[in-house]
């Protein structure tokens, strides 16, 4: 080719760049600008008065199963958590500082004692506390110079709780909180549990941006932290990893990736609304970046950390692939695109079922989820890389080698991909869904 000729190419590739960049930010503008509406409902009354009077009842001894009956499964011999809850305060907003204080003292659940942690407060702020006159209500004094880590790693050790939670001035806990962690406490005896969030306004009033989590995904904790509020811990653990110095501003981020994988539980419900304004500050984003460096060092997985274009989210290269970094990885799936940049494969559920259909290839979704690396029960055979040790498999599976696999629609890709998975996931490997891997299907 002439050197206009190539010139004219280059040209010509950066035009379509430039209008794919334009297209995907105009796509991306109308998904903020027309997000679905969204209110939060407290349970019904009754309820809250069920959870109150079993809760009573059980603090007072009598055996958790024979009052929940039989339509509430519990573990055998499963006991009664107690919570210590801790608040670190200076020289809060008073209203914010009161309406956490409440949130947390209104709670169905009674078996928890809440921490006041000073760090040098005022006696206006005193005067708040003092007004309460609540026993369950402790007292910390930590305004001995110590940084944030040493601060409540202190508390954690005074502390009398079974499970422990960290709340920031201004967090509302639901008034079915506490009763639903100690549920499920009850019934998995997880050693970490966290819960979907969402955000409130100045008033407490006004609730938006709900975060529904997925259930534990180390590839998507990779990428964004969503434990954090609201994390509960077994204190035990706590005290055996605790908060590290140097890492004050992703605390739980950094605890949560050295902690043991194997007892963590999600709670599919709204517990926390939290007081949080805009996207993670620069500091957060750092902390995180440098807790997830020593992670991959201390494990010896070959990666580079890096933030991504998307607020808040962690942009990881493995090198020099993932499948060489990382062992345990089978397969990794992304986006299937008609003509039209819509999805119309690429990531499914347990049932089938496939996420995104239907979505514009730069829809973000609440909170980034459908621009986030995350793992997947299965992915489509179309847009799949698998590794090398997995090529006879799939040969026994399709019936063609990997390499020189040319599909067509009648061929029953979709049934056999959730074939392929399954069996992959069977024999100890893990499925990564990479929105970031795409591949046009041409009519």
């Amino acid at each position: 080719m002439s050197p206009i000729g190539s010139i004219r190419n280059k040209l010509a590739s950066a035009g379509v760049k430039r209008a794919e960049q334009l297209r995907a930010a105009a796509v991306r503008a109308a998904t903020r600008n027309g997000k679905a509406h969204y209110s939060y409902e407290d349970p019904q009354e009754d309820i809250l008065l069920m959870q109150e009077t079993v809760s009573e009842r059980i603090r007072e001894g009598e055996d958790p199963a024979a009052v929940m009956g039989s339509s509430v499964f519990l573990r055998e011999g499963a006991v009664p958590p107690f919570f210590s809850i801790f608040i670190a305060v200076r020289e809060p907003d008073l209203k914010l500082f009161r309406a956490t204080l409440t949130s947390v003292l209104e709670q169905t659940y009674g078996s928890f004692e809440l921490y006041i942690l000073d760090h040098g407060i005022s006696d206006q702020v005193r005067d708040v506390i003092g007004w309460y006159r609540e026993k369950r209500l402790r007292y910390l004094d930590v305004s001995d110079g110590n940084g944030p880590s040493a601060m409540y790693n202190r508390a954690a050790a005074q502390a009398e709780g079974d499970y422990i939670l960290r709340l920031e001035c201004g967090d509302l806990l639901t008034r079915d909180a506490l009763f639903e962690a100690a549920l499920a406490v009850m019934q998995t005896d997880a050693e970490i549990l966290y819960a979907d969030e969402d955000r409130r306004d100045a008033r407490g009033k006004n609730f938006s941006d709900p975060w529904f989590k997925p259930d534990f995904s180390i590839d998507y904790l990779y990428a964004v932290d969503y434990m954090s509020r609201m994390l509960i811990v077994r204190r035990s653990l706590f005290l055996a990893l605790r908060f590290r110095e140097g890492y004050e501003e992703a605390p739980e981020y950094d605890l949560v990736l050295r902690a043991p994988k194997s007892g963590i539980h999600h709670i599919p419900r709204i517990l926390c609304h939290v007081c949080q304004k805009g996207n993670p500050p620069a500091e957060e984003i750092e902390c995180r970046k440098r807790a997830l460096e020593d992670y991959f060092r201390v494990r010896n997985i070959r990666a580079a950390v890096r933030p991504s274009r998307l607020p808040g989210i962690m942009e990881i290269q493995y090198i020099p692939d993932i499948f060489s970094a990382r062992p345990m990885v089978g397969i990794v799936g992304g986006k299937v695109l008609d003509g039209r940049h819509r999805i119309i494969g690429g990531m499914l559920d347990e049932r089938g079922n496939l996420l995104f259909e239907g979505w514009d290839e730069a829809a973000e979704g609440p909170r980034m989820i459908a621009q986030t690396t995350r793992n997947a029960w299965s992915v489509d055979v179309r847009c799949m890389k698998i590794r090398p040790e997995l090529q006879g498999l799939y040969e026994e599976v399709f019936g063609y080698s990997y390499e020189g696999h040319v599909m067509h629609s009648g061929d029953r890709l979709g049934a056999l991909s959730r074939e392929f998975c399954s069996r992959v996931r069977e024999m100890g490997y893990t499925i990564v869904w990479n929105p970031m891997l795409k591949r046009v299907e041409r009519s």
